[in-house]
């Protein structure tokens, strides 16, 4: 049934409107094409499995209830994907309890890790390190570097302010290149390896 969807030419608009409907077999389509990518938001932002699959549990939850306000204004995707962060840091200020390393800028460890540097990394071991980190790191390295944030957006979203953002995101970025120099990696030399 699944593939009577894919292959009908199905907009996605009338796969919006009939998930609105609770039309189940529409929805398995909607969280089949999804999902995954949803979920691995969740796993960067969760500091283990079961955080993470409740995160995503309750994300879809949302995004099914509000599929039916859903105006096309941006993309579906970009707007699943901003519920799933919400999710995601409402879950994680209501569950963990945040430490927020100092704010004064003048504190930042200097570190010459580039966010580009990080992309070329093998996605499994980066996920792990990422999710090793405290929380506070975790929520402003996956906002800044991954979902493109900026710190003021950061400050406001968390109620910090932005030099508490750059810090910890300068902090993040140092605790994952000793990690990686750790098991090997050379400074400055990183990109596109495997490990």
């Amino acid at each position: 049934m699944v593939i009577k969807y894919r292959k009908s030419g199905i907009t996605e608009q009338e796969l919006v409107h009939r998930c609105a409907q609770e039309d189940a077999l529409a929805q398995k389509v909607l969280f089949e094409k999804y999902g995954p990518g949803l979920q691995g938001i969740c796993f960067r932002y969760a500091k283990n499995l079961s955080d993470a699959e409740e995160i995503f549990q309750l994300g879809f939850i949302k995004i099914f209830d509000k599929l039916g306000n859903f105006r096309f204004e941006s993309g579906l995707k970009t707007w699943m994907t901003r519920i799933m962060i919400n999710t995601a840091l409402n879950y994680l200020k209501t569950n963990e309890k945040i430490k927020w390393e100092s704010d004064i800028e003048s504190q930042f460890e200097n570190t010459d890790l580039s966010t580009e540097q990080l992309h070329g990394m093998d996605l499994k071991f980066l996920m792990e390190c990422i999710q090793k980190l405290p929380v506070g790191y975790r929520l402003v390295f996956n906002m800044y570097a991954i979902e493109g944030y900026s710190h003021k957006e950061i400050a406001e979203e968390l109620n910090i302010t932005e030099g508490t953002s750059r810090s910890q995101y300068a902090r993040a970025k140092n605790v994952l290149e000793k990690k990686l120099l750790a098991i090997g990696f050379e400074k400055n030399n990183y990109a596109g390896r495997r490990i």
